[in-house]
Formats: structure tokens, C-alpha cells, sequence
């Protein structure tokens, strides 16, 4: 019997698995889908906890660009975030914003200025601690 090892710097193990994409393709991620509104979501939660005995149907939201079954043609349609399509696009990722913490500044025993991180005062910027 040949003795077959792998290669340095292998374990040994079974192969891997492709790579999972890093979004799912959701109609929640998607750009064309419009999400249900807010207190219906709430409402629909606190139903599925328990913490509510009034019965509430899952909330759909809206995309006028679903592809359904074979069809070519995009549709209208109610789906719920978890519903996936052909036609999927992924919503843009969003800029993250820099600063916006809120600062106090203090001169011994005393604040001096209290305000956004994006609008402290130039004579503060310079000082020395």
C-alpha cells in the first residue's frame, strides 16, 4: 500500500468547504426592497416573545423588481426580509461616520467646554495637556 501524506503544513483533515458568501442574499439586504414599517415589526416581535396576546401576521415588506419563477420580467410583490430572488442587489454599505463623540473639557477643577468631538474649538485643539 502506498502511503499517501499530505502536504507540510497540512493537518490532514477533510477539505474545505467553499466559502460562504460574506451577505446573504436576502431581500432585506437587497436595494429594491422596501422594508414593512417600523410598528408592525415591533408589534409582530412581541407576538413571537409572548409579550403580546394579540395575534400579528408576520410583516412583509416590498420590491417592484422581484423575479419569480422562470419569468424574465421583474414583478411586484410582498415578501418578508428572509424571501430571496434572482434579482438580487446589495445595498450600498454605509460611510461610517468619524467623531460625533460627545467632550468635556476640563481646566483643573472646572469644564471649560462640553460639546460634539466635531466642534471643539481650535484653542483647545492646540493646547498642551
Amino acid at each position: 500500500m502506498a502511503d499517501h501524506r499530505p502536504p507540510p503544513g497540512h493537518n490532514g483533515g477533510p477539505p474545505l468547504d467553499d466559502p460562504t458568501p460574506q451577505r446573504p442574499s436576502c431581500c432585506r439586504d437587497c436595494r429594491h426592497w422596501q422594508p414593512p414599517p417600523e410598528s408592525l415589526e415591533r408589534d409582530y416581535e412581541f407576538f413571537r416573545l409572548g409579550l403580546s396576546r394579540r395575534r400579528v401576521k408576520k410583516p412583509t415588506g416590498f420590491c417592484d423588481r422581484v423575479l419569480l419563477g422562470n419569468s424574465r420580467i421583474p414583478a411586484f410583490s410582498g415578501t418578508a426580509g428572509d424571501f430571496t430572488c434572482r434579482n438580487f442587489e446589495p445595498v450600498p454599505p454605509r460611510l461610517r461616520s468619524r467623531g460625533g463623540g460627545f467632550i468635556t473639557i476640563w481646566v483643573g477643577d472646572r469644564v471649560v467646554w462640553k460639546g460634539p468631538e466635531d466642534e471643539i474649538p481650535p484653542r483647545f485643539l492646540d493646547a498642551d495637556p
